[in-house]
């Protein structure tokens, strides 16, 4: 858009001026300020307008300075006034604002009367109200002196009269002095200036807004006189306090500051969109008043007449959309700009003037510019496909326009135009930064290509693809295509129509005129110049065009396009014989391009012929031998001129000025040359040869010349070392199957790397020799056997093919990654050449598997399952099934999920595990790490050794993995390691689980007396405590029934109840019973054993009334049943905690089967009272079917403290043979509590009190 005038397409923002601020030097010096209009105004604008002045000197003052930053911040807000609006299409509240000292002058309101009129006096005197009317605009079509009198429509000095001279409000900044001397003089002066400011805009007509900013010295705060002085000063000069007077205190921070801008422009804000709605109400009054006023002086006879009313409508309407942008309401806009273009492109005002006046550009300038200010219009508010087809209208309604009234559209004129119609679309879409529709990536990025049609178009509405608003690069492509068109028309301009207008006659200039449309473009002579001239570059033109599109093409990632404009771009390089840039077009091209990879050959071939053009003009030998390769190949069609010969490519260039070394990678170019690779088997032993074949194929052109190759390099992935085969000329014709290179070991310091190869970590190379020529269409297979020296998996990973020649290095790099169609492996039979297929996916790897390994390991006292608080121990049986002696050693490692795993130790060395190193905390800090190895030493054919080791106990059940490892290797060959591994699962259990019954029993020591002293109970030698346990005694009994988990059987020696610890005051003897089968018996697997034992519980004090509590272990000593040389092993597994019942009453009931009468039952019950408190009971016995009874059935029991008492009843069973339950019940006379019956020995229990047993012989 830079050929219009910038007033006339930029968007329109309201526009403010703030004087009293002085003038920033670095600012003002500065000509790309977005936010700062410095346009000069015409001489008729400025002469006789009105003044303001100030006798005040701007501030200069850091809180001024750093207000005029702020405020040329915030005015700028998210667009700026050159036509950027938001990607949304909401409005933005930036502004336009000038910054001026204390003089403004504002554009003259009524232009100077004709000095040829003497009825009319000059603008400067008192003129009567009759001549007063006859005076218009300066810049009105009615005033002489105007550029659109008398018939013009429309000038852009009336959009730079309100964007940049006349403003919507004037904004005066003052300091209000806190010099209690000069305050009242000061605030004088600012009123006075104030009213003085105000008269002169009231008397000029203008309706611009006088807003007031003091910067104060003192806050309200520190001086309470501003106040009333701020008040004093609005009264007077009449400002609004909301929207026309505002204060900034002293001393205020940046923040402050700029939330002060901010806050004075959206006050502003409302004041300025008012301003600008009552122009629109004058300019509508105006345009609806239907008659034309008379203009200052009537048109001279002979020349065009006034404005047409249909002209004045067009002008009316294009203002009344100019100030409904100023408000920001572009649908209002965009309908004022529609109506205006309807009006101007009618028979009335367009076609009314005669193509060869100047009013023809004039307006067909204004009808471009109404239509680029339509199609902001569009984009603001998101109506794309309408965009896109009020664009395309334009340019049919013009071309329509042209053809029929113009000068055609078949010269360059008409496609310089279209060029930038087109350009103008791009520019406008940038600007808007609208929304468009997405397409995914690569990578799953969204790219934009074209937008979607807007929700206003009705459905099932045809829309054409060209109807679609696409991105800016399509429109910059369309702009570069008619910049060609331009130029091709420009080139039949003839030669006497490029002559100077000096050089040539009158007549054929006025021909010229008429035939050659010079609308925004230069003449014919200057279009495309005589030789010597300088005039247009179009070449220029299309490259920065080309460059533009690329950049939006690139951006929104069409790769095919951007390669396509990439071409033409060097080729228009290449036409203006600019190598150098023609070659930085397309080396990146050649390397880079998605041609190559979709198969488009001819575009290809054409790139590699203009890239081997450019490097033959500029010297690039790089270029040319990569070009030259490429072309090599039979996929493109040779040329007869050319040889096709690499060794000749760079012969006769003398601007080649060094030997250039060039490296060229499969997949990035197309090769006349490629490489398979293929190991016969998959699989091969260490030491033990291994064959491998290398198959290069030429498809090159048939009459191209043979390639001698120098050397190529193999490398592999894993431990096999690189291979190099060295050409060797044969003296015969070569088969297409050489014969097996034989390779031999050759140092790396005796080779010279190739540049193209990758890094080799081998240090030594095998080499060999073989003829390495090649001919067109030939397939070279080249066989050789590798020694295979370690394990593991290897690969050959690429192959380098080099070429060193006196003039030129060039390495061709061959990745083998995808050979799936390669996979063959080649041979000769009877001078025929077969293949045959590998089976298998990736020929180029092999599984590299160790040496057998014929050691054999065996391990010793193995059993299946090992328990917890056991030694293990182990032996190994190494067997030497080798044909040769070797040299072996061992190593033990233990693994397991557990964080505390077992020690592992050799029992030759030492019975105890090794020394922790330095740093080590503790035993675990050597899990997994192998002890240091076991020498076996040297082992002949057939002998065998053995070496014990052993495993420390656990306390806890786990499983562990012990691995042995024996390395090795064969006296005979020292350089090949051999290992055999033999890993074995050790579980580890618990042997055993009890499950426990404890249970109160009679103690028949006799109690103490609560009324007799006893002399224990005395202190002895003044000590506040006895020296014994004096308290009262219980017995208990534990009973222990220990389960086997074994999976064999286990022989239990000794099985002992042991004591942890006691808590609460009491003293534990504990009395162990043998079991029922005696000692060392043997436990099944499976099997229950059941341990009796028998604790008496001593309180240490009579007084003592706390429960207790026993912590007591069960300790098993045990070993294997079936292995008389076994060791003795101790399992010990805890108690639950008991708890001993402190001062509670209990009840003991015991039985004892009578002697004297068979099957009479003497059935006691002990009632116990250790508290020391009188209890009651009441007794009741049950009577019952199952037996009779002797003894109170009923009474009243009182216990005195610490005593006890037994009832006996004799039962006489009525049954045989089964358990009977006699029901007892005591009461707690005070308490009202039943007490519960604990059963002893020979009785059991169960919820409804105790049971006897009754043999069966009664």
């Amino acid at each position: 858009m830079d050929a219009y005038p910038s007033d006339y397409h930029s968007h329109n923002i309201p526009f403010l001026v703030v004087c009293g601020l002085a003038s920033d030097e670095g600012a003002d010096a500065d000509a790309s300020r977005a936010d700062t209009v410095s346009a000069t105004p015409p001489l008729s604008l400025q002469h006789g307008g009105p003044q303001i002045a100030s006798d005040l000197p701007p501030l200069t003052s850091a809180t001024a300075r750093q207000l005029r930053s702020y405020l040329e911040k915030v005015a700028r807000g998210g667009a700026s006034h050159e036509g950027k609006v938001d990607g949304g299409g909401r409005a933005t509240q930036a502004f336009s604002l000038k910054v001026v000292g204390r003089e403004y002058p504002l554009p003259a309101r009524k232009a100077d009367p004709p000095s040829h009129s003497p009825g009319l006096a000059s603008a400067t005197e008192n003129v009567t109200q009759a001549e007063a009317g006859l005076l218009h605009s300066p810049i009105s079509p009615l005033s002489p002196g105007s550029p659109v009198f008398p018939d013009g429509v429309m000038t852009p000095l009336w959009i730079m009269k309100h964007q940049s001279q006349l403003p919507s409000a004037l904004v005066f900044v003052y300091t209000l002095t806190a010099d209690p001397n000069l305050s009242s003089l000061h605030d004088n002066q600012i009123k006075n200036d104030i009213n003085q400011i105000k008269k002169v805009l009231a008397e000029s007509s203008y309706k611009s807004r006088c807003v007031v900013i003091l910067l104060g010295e003192k806050s309200v705060l520190d001086a309470p006189e501003v106040d009333d002085r701020l008040a004093n000063i609005r009264r007077a000069t009449g400002l609004d306090p909301k929207t026309s007077f505002f204060f900034l205190p002293p001393s205020s921070s940046p923040v402050e500051i700029e939330a002060f801008a901010k806050t004075v422009l959206s006050t502003l804000r409302p004041l300025c969109v008012e301003y600008y709605r009552d122009l629109s109400k004058h300019a509508r009054r105006k345009r609806n008043r239907g008659t034309i006023p008379p203009p200052t002086s009537p048109p001279t006879s002979g020349t065009s007449q006034t404005l047409s009313s249909q002209g004045w409508a067009v002008r009316y309407e294009f203002k009344l959309g100019v100030l409904a942008e100023f408000r920001q309401e572009m649908d209002a806009a965009c309908r004022n700009y529609e109506s205006a273009y309807d009006t101007l492109m009618g028979q009335d005002v367009f076609e009314a003037v005669a193509s060869w006046s100047p009013r023809w550009n004039d307006r067909r300038l204004l009808a471009d510019v109404i239509a680029i200010r339509i199609l902001r219009c569009l984009l603001w508010s998101s109506q794309t496909t309408s965009a896109a087809r009020r664009w395309g209208d334009h340019r049919k309604r013009l071309l329509d326009i042209v053809d029929r009234r113009g000068k055609g559209s078949t010269n360059y004129g008409w496609q310089a135009w279209e060029s930038r119609w087109a350009r103008i679309m791009a520019e406008l879409i940038q600007e808007a930064n609208l929304p468009l529709a997405r397409r995914s990536g690569a990578e799953g990025e969204e790219f934009r290509i074209y937008a979607t049609p807007e929700k206003a178009i009705p459905v099932g509405e045809r829309v054409r693809p060209w109807e679609l608003l696409h991105h800016p690069g399509y429109w910059m492509n369309l702009s570069t295509a008619h910049l060609h068109r331009r130029k091709a028309l420009a080139l039949e301009i003839p030669e006497e129509d490029r002559l100077p207008p000096g050089q040539s006659p009158a007549s054929q200039v006025a021909s010229a005129s008429h035939h050659y449309d010079t609308y925004l473009c230069p003449e014919p002579h200057i279009e495309f110049p005589l030789s010597g001239s300088r005039g247009t570059d179009h070449s220029e033109l299309i490259i920065r065009s080309l460059q533009e599109t690329i950049h939006d093409f690139r951006r929104n990632a069409q790769g095919r396009v951007v390669d396509r404009l990439k071409l033409e771009l060097a080729r228009e390089e290449m036409r203006k014989q600019d190598w150098v840039a023609a070659s930085k077009v397309l080396r990146p091209l050649w390397q880079n391009m998605t041609w190559r990879r979709e198969g488009w050959w001819n575009l290809v071939e054409q790139v590699c012929w203009a890239l081997r053009e450019c490097a033959r003009q500029i010297g690039d030998g790089g270029s040319i031998i990569g070009v030259e390769w490429e072309l090599l190949s039979d996929y493109f069609t040779p040329k007869p001129a050319s040889s096709y010969d690499l060794s000749e490519c760079l012969q006769g260039l003398d601007n080649v000025r060094s030997k250039p070394a060039v490296v060229l990678r499969a997949g990035e170019i197309v090769s006349f040359l490629s490489a398979s690779y293929a190991f016969k088997f998959p699989e091969g032993h260490v030491g033990e040869p291994l064959a491998s074949q290398l198959v290069v194929h030429s498809t090159a052109h048939k009459h191209a010349a043979s390639v001698s190759l120098s050397e190529v390099r193999i490398g592999y992935e894993g431990n096999l070392k690189t291979v190099i085969l060295r050409h060797k000329p044969s003296t015969g014709v070569e088969d297409a199957i050489a014969p097996d290179v034989d390779l031999r070991e050759v140092p790396t310091s005796q080779l010279s790397p190739s540049p193209g190869s990758p890094s080799m970590n081998s240090r030594v190379y095998l080499v060999g020799d073989v003829d390495l020529t090649i001919t067109p269409g030939q397939t070279r297979i080249i066989g050789f056997s590798i020694i295979l020296r370690e394990a593991g998996d290897a690969k050959a990973s690429v192959a380098t093919l080099t070429i060193s020649d006196d003039l030129f290095d060039v390495d061709y790099v061959i990745p083998f990654a995808d050979q799936h169609d390669n996979a063959y492996w080649w041979s000769q039979h009877n001078s025929t050449t077969k293949k045959q297929w590998i089976g298998r996916d990736d020929a180029a790897a092999v599984k590299v598997l160790p040496k057998p390994p014929k050691m054999q390991l065996r391990l010793l006292d193995l059993h299946p399952q090992y328990y917890t608080n056991e030694k293990i121990s182990m032996q190994i049986k190494v067997t030497n099934e080798e044909t040769e002696e070797t040299e072996a050693s061992m190593e033990l490692r233990i693994f397991g999920s557990s964080e505390d795993l077992p020690r592992i130790m050799w029992e030759s060395d030492s019975s105890s595990p090794r020394e922790p190193k330095a740093g080590e905390n503790s035993e675990n800090d050597l899990r997994g790490e192998p002890l240091p190895g076991q020498s076996v030493g040297v082992l002949e054919p057939g002998a065998t050794t053995i070496k014990p080791f052993s495993i420390s106990p656990t306390t806890f059940p786990i499983d562990f993995i012990v691995e042995v490892k024996i390395l090795y290797h064969l006296l005979s060959d020292l350089e090949t390691p051999i290992s055999k591994t033999l890993s074995v699962d050790v579980p580890v259990v618990g042997p055993f689980e009890a499950n426990y019954d404890f249970s109160p029993r009679v103690h028949h020591a006799k109690w103490p007396s609560y009324f007799n002293v006893d002399d224990v109970l005395i202190p002895k030698n003044d000590e506040d405590q006895p020296s014994d346990a004096v308290g009262l005694v219980q017995r208990w009994c534990l009973t222990s029934k220990i389960v086997s988990f074994a999976s064999e059987s286990l022989l239990l020696e000794k099985v002992t109840l042991i004591s942890l610890g006691v808590i609460g005051g009491v003293r534990c003897s504990i009395v162990d019973q043998d079991e029922k089968e005696g000692n060392a018996s043997e436990l099944a697997p499976d099997g229950l054993r059941e341990v009796v034992s028998v604790l008496d519980v001593d309180k240490m004090s009579l007084e003592d009334r706390r429960s207790a509590s026993l912590d007591l272990a069960l300790e098993i000593q045990w070993r294997r049943g079936g292995d008389s040389g076994s060791t003795t092993s101790i399992t010990s597994l805890t108690v639950p905690r008991l708890l001993i019942p402190g001062g509670e009453p209990r009840i003991l009931a015991s039985c004892v089967y009578s002697d004297l009468t068979p099957g009479l039952i003497h059935l006691d019950y002990t009632l116990e009272n250790p508290s020391m408190h009188l209890l009651t009971f009441n007794v009741s016995l049950d009577s019952s079917e199952e037996f009779a009874f002797s003894g109170p059935k009923f009474g009243t029991l009182q216990l005195v403290p610490l005593s006890r008492h037994t009832l006996r009843f004799n039962i006489y069973p009525l049954v045989s043979g089964t358990w009977i339950q006699p029901r007892l019940k005591v009461v707690d006379r005070y308490f009202n509590k039943t007490l519960r019956i604990s059963a002893t020995e020979g009785m059991k229990g169960d919820k409804k009190g105790i049971l006897v047993w009754v043999n069966a012989e009664v």
